[in-house]
Order: structure tokens, then C-alpha cells, then sequence
């Protein structure tokens, strides 16, 4: 349990961090997308404005060039009412607010508003610096209020030249208001502003109206004296317009009442005067909410299917596991039933040899008692000094042990245990190796025994002592089922194909009971009133089955059973 919570509590802190360390970097993204944002609008604001400036300041230099206007300020009045509406078509045409032409002192001579009832003409501007600077050879783009108007405006001068000398000044006046109406152009969405500040720190056009001629600096007493010198403003005194600026990873902030701007400022070319542009970032930290929402959402999914997978992995490697465990037990058990069936070949063997004990006994004693005759009969002809007779008493007696070390080797080599060792054996061979053996069990039966006389070449795949063991066991067999029977006769017949060889053992008992087929090779299943445990059969069929080969049985027509071995007369596999 407290593992399990341990594990809920890591989870949650790694969920904490990701959320930390999501929200501050989309947060660096998004101000740093902003900050882009307000370069790219100040970039297209300048080229707006620097094109339309350009525009404008180009139309002054031509008018200097104009004979009708140069002729009138040199004193021919008789063009006056020309030079009024020209000027006039000049305004209307090139959107320009007011296009007028001064005097060498000063005084507006003509004027594109001459018809209207703030007319220029009559006035002076000989204090204007647009016009001292312009009659002083200078180009002038000047920024001031309007003294009649009161509008804000660009003032565009230049001197008019007769034989090198200066004659008057043509100017033209754009409003800035144009600039700041036309939010299209000037491409502004609804989070940002701008605004043009003047060498002098004050802005003179913004889409904000509380910041048009004020100043985002605090002026000293020097810089506003020199204001109200100029009278640029008139008589507006500009307030200073709180704000806190800092700079964060090379982007500078504004922060302006309770608002958040990121600032990107570029010079315009033909006016002097920079434009900023500020975008608004004052909820920056509210639009990561949706991106931590989708963080959290997919770490969730992921944590579900982390976790699913563990469980499966979990649950996988247990049933691994398991599976490891159940094969190691199926290995153990397979293990122990193969030494209990090697135990139970070794008993039924054994048992075999039980049954075969009191044939072996009449066996054995014959030659022995063949012996003892033989040796009390060398000892007189030893006496008598017959040797020739002697010699062949010995002879006789080394034949008589030679049949008992036969004998008993053969049971001594029938009865050790074995490992399963498939080889190709004659089948001639093995089968007389069985009947040896079983030939006391089949004399004391009195069987008569036809002998095989199978060829030597025919050759099966099997352990050569399981399959005699095979054989003595269905021999005595048949040798028991004929012991109470009037025709007690055993025989053999050999079948050959391509692949395998089916030997029959046939003999003329009783036969076997039909109820008994079913169950004549299940384990502890016995035909024999006594003397019997059941396994011989059993132990014979797999032994057989051991070497890809079958064990049947059946009844015979003129009486008796057959049963009918099939095996494998080429090698069909390797066998550990």
C-alpha cells in the first residue's frame, strides 16, 4: 500500500514539473512570437509610411521647378488666380492636406485653400522652421500643429531658386491622422499599437489618442524651453505618460497602467522620427491554459497506458514465469515417470526372470549333475592312469560349463538396466537370444518350438535388450497360455516391406478372451489367475512404441493368439 502510494505521489510531482517547465516555455515561445509579430508590423508600417512620405516630399521639389510659380514669386500677380487652383488640383490629387506657397518674408502668397474659410493666404510663417531651414537652402520634413487648424501635420519645404537665389519656399502639409485612420494599411490587429516618436521625444502620431503629443519620458526643463520656443506644439504643454520598461532575453517589455507589451522600434528613412510597435501580451499567462490542458491530457493517456502495459508486462512475466515453473515441474514429473518405468522394465524383468527361475533351475542342474558324474569318473581313470579316457572326460565336463556360463550370462545380461540405444540389429539374432532364454520355461511347458529361419540381412532399429525383453515376454507368455492346451505349438512368421518388418509370434493356447481386448495392455491388467501383476504386456507395448514400432493382438482362426510386432527397418530418427 504505501508502495502504491509512493508511486501516486511520484506521479503527481513529475505531473507538477511537466506543467511548470510546459508553462514556461510556451510562455518564452509565445512573447517570443509576439516579439516577432511586432517587428514584422513595425517593418510593414515604416515601409507604409517611408512610401508615402516619399510620396509626398517628392511634390515640393517639383513645384520649385515650375515656371508658372517661379514667375509668380519673382512678381508677375497676373497668374495669381492660376497659381491657386493649380496648387489646389496639386492638394486634391496627391491626398495632401494643404499645399501653399511663402514669400522671401514669410507670407503665404498662394494656397490651396484660398477659397475656403481658413485660407492661408495673408498669413505669416516666417517664425515656422519649416521655412527658415527651406529658405536656407535646407529640404525640410517638419512636424508641427496646424496654427488654424490645430491638426497635427508633416510639413514638406523647399526654397524656389531664380539665378541662384532663393525666392520663396513651396510647402506642403500632410495630416497625420491619414496615417493613423487607415488601420488596414498599416496592418494593427485589435492586441497591438504604434505610435512615431520624435527626435524630441514626443509621439506624434499613435492609433492610442491619449498618447499623441505627450511623451513615454519624463522631459527635464531644458527640453520643454526648447519646445515652447519652437512652438511646434503651440501652446500644449505634453504630459508624461507613466510606464516601466526592462529588457528579458534581448526582448524588450513596456508595461504601461496594467498592460503588457512587447516593443519592437525602427527608424523611417525619410523623416526623422522612429516607429514602435506594441504588442500585447498582458494575457500570456492565461493562454497557456489550454496547452496545459492538452499536456495534462496527454500525460494522463500516456500514465493509463503506461500503466496498462506494465500490468500486462506484469502479468505477462508472471505467466512467464509460471509457464517456466510448470515446464521445470513437467520436466521433474517426466523424469520421475521415467525412472518408475525404468523401475517397472527392471521388475517386469526381473518378474521374467521369476517365472523363468525353476526352467533356468533344470537348466543349470543338469550340467552340473553332469559334472559331478564326469568328475568322480576322471578321478578313477586319473587312478588308473587312462588318460586318453581322462581326456575326454575333461572335454565333456569344459562343454557342460561352457552351457552353464552361457546360461547364466545370457540371464546376467538380460536383467542389468539399460538407456534407450536404437541400433540396427538382426532380427534373427534377437530372437534366438529371447528363446534362449525362454527355452527352460519352454521345455518345462513342453512347448514344441518351430524354429525361425529368418534371413541374416533383415535387420530393425531397436535397444537390442528391450526388445529381447519384448520377445522372452510374449514367448513365456505363449508358453504359459499353452501349458493346459493338447496342441502346444510355437511359431513364427516374418512379413517384409520397404520401409518395416512384421513379425508375428503365433501360438495354439486358448486365445484371448474378447471382454479382454480392451484392457490388454492398460498397466496392472493380468489374463493370469496367479503369478500375474499386470505390466508385462503394458511395459512391452511402449517399450515398442519406444521405437516407432506397434504392438498388437488378435485371435487366429484354427485357434490361438497372434500377436504382431511391426518395427522400423531404417533409421526414422536420433534417440538421446
Amino acid at each position: 500500500m504505501f508502495s502504491f502510494s509512493k508511486k501516486i505521489i511520484s506521479v503527481c510531482i513529475l505531473l507538477l514539473l511537466i506543467l511548470v517547465v510546459t508553462f514556461w516555455l510556451g510562455r518564452a515561445h509565445d512573447v517570443e512570437q509576439a516579439a516577432l509579430q511586432a517587428k514584422r508590423q513595425a517593418t510593414q508600417l515604416n515601409n507604409y509610411i517611408d512610401t508615402e512620405l516619399a510620396r509626398f516630399s517628392a511634390i515640393p521639389q517639383l513645384l520649385t521647378h515650375n515656371e508658372s510659380i517661379i514667375d509668380f514669386l519673382n512678381g508677375e500677380q497676373q497668374h495669381y488666380s492660376a497659381i491657386n487652383n493649380y496648387l489646389a488640383d496639386i492638394q486634391q490629387a496627391s491626398g495632401a492636406s494643404d499645399v501653399f506657397v511663402l514669400d522671401p518674408q514669410g507670407a503665404v502668397t498662394a494656397s490651396s485653400n484660398w477659397q475656403t474659410d481658413y485660407s492661408f493666404l495673408g498669413s505669416n510663417f516666417a517664425f515656422r522652421p519649416y521655412f527658415k531651414r527651406a529658405f536656407a537652402g535646407e529640404t525640410v520634413a517638419y512636424f508641427a500643429l496646424g496654427m488654424r487648424s490645430e491638426e497635427r501635420g508633416i510639413y514638406f519645404s523647399q526654397a524656389v531658386y531664380k539665378q541662384s537665389q532663393a525666392i520663396g519656399v513651396v510647402v506642403l502639409k500632410v495630416n497625420v491622422n491619414k496615417f493613423e485612420n487607415d488601420r488596414k494599411l498599416l496592418n494593427t490587429s485589435q492586441g497591438s499599437h504604434f505610435y512615431l516618436q520624435l527626435a524630441d521625444e514626443i509621439i506624434a502620431m499613435s492609433d492610442v489618442e491619449q498618447w499623441r503629443l505627450n511623451s513615454f519620458t519624463q522631459l527635464d526643463i531644458t527640453a520643454r524651453r526648447d519646445i515652447k520656443s519652437r512652438r511646434a506644439y503651440l501652446d500644449h504643454q505634453p504630459k508624461y505618460i507613466k510606464q516601466f520598461q526592462f529588457s528579458n532575453e534581448g526582448i524588450t517589455h513596456f508595461k504601461i497602467d496594467k498592460s503588457l507589451y512587447v516593443t519592437a522600434a525602427m527608424p523611417l528613412r525619410y523623416f526623422n522620427a522612429t516607429m514602435h510597435v506594441l504588442v500585447d501580451i498582458s494575457k500570456i499567462s492565461v493562454a497557456q491554459v489550454p496547452r496545459l490542458f492538452w499536456v495534462f491530457f496527454i500525460y494522463s493517456l500516456l500514465i493509463i497506458i503506461g500503466y496498462s502495459l506494465l500490468t500486462r508486462f506484469a502479468g505477462y512475466k508472471k505467466l512467464l514465469y509460471s509457464r517456466h515453473s510448470l515446464e521445470l515441474e513437467v520436466i521433474e514429473r517426466t523424469q520421475a515417470l521415467e525412472k518408475v518405468q525404468s523401475a517397472l522394465v527392471q521388475s517386469a524383468k526381473l518378474a521374467t526372470i521369476g517365472q523363468l527361475s525353476a526352467g533356468i533351475n533344470h537348466e543349470i542342474n543338469q550340467p552340473l549333475s553332469a559334472i559331478n558324474t564326469y568328475l568322480a569318473s576322471a578321478k578313477r581313470l586319473l587312478a588308473k592312469g587312462n588318460i586318453s579316457a581322462l581326456d575326454e572326460s575333461l572335454t565333456v565336463i569344459a562343454g557342460l560349463v561352457e552351457r552353464v556360463h552361457k546360461i547364466v550370462g545370457q540371464l546376467k545380461h538380460f536383467s542389468k538396466p539399460s538407456d534407450m540405444q536404437l541400433r540396427p540389429y538382426p532380427l534373427a539374432g534377437l530372437l534366438n537370444n529371447a528363446l534362449m532364454i525362454s527355452s527352460a520355461q519352454l521345455k518345462q511347458d513342453n512347448i514344441h518350438v518351430d524354429p525361425p529361419s529368418f534371413n541374416e540381412n533383415i535387420i530393425v532399429w531397436v535397444d537390442a535388450l528391450k526388445f529381447e525383453q519384448v520377445l522372452v515376454n510374449l514367448i513365456t507368455n505363449a508358453s504359459q497360455a499353452m501349458s493346459n492346451a493338447a496342441v502346444r505349438n510355437l511359431s513364427f512368421q516374418l512379413e517384409c516391406f520397404e520401409e518395416r518388418v512384421k513379425l508375428s509370434i503365433l501360438d495354439s493356447g486358448a486365445g484371448i478372451e474378447q471382454h479382454a481386448f480392451g484392457n490388454l495392455f492398460e498397466p496392472f491388467y493380468s489374463t493370469k489367475s496367479s503369478n500375474g501383476l499386470g505390466l508385462g504386456l503394458s511395459i512391452s507395448k511402449q517399450i515398442i512404441d519406444s521405437f516407432n514400432g506397434c504392438l498388437s493382438a488378435h485371435n487366429r482362426i484354427e485357434g490361438g493368439a497372434e500377436f504382431i510386432i511391426s518395427l522400423s527397418n531404417k533409421q526414422e530418427g536420433k534417440h538421446d
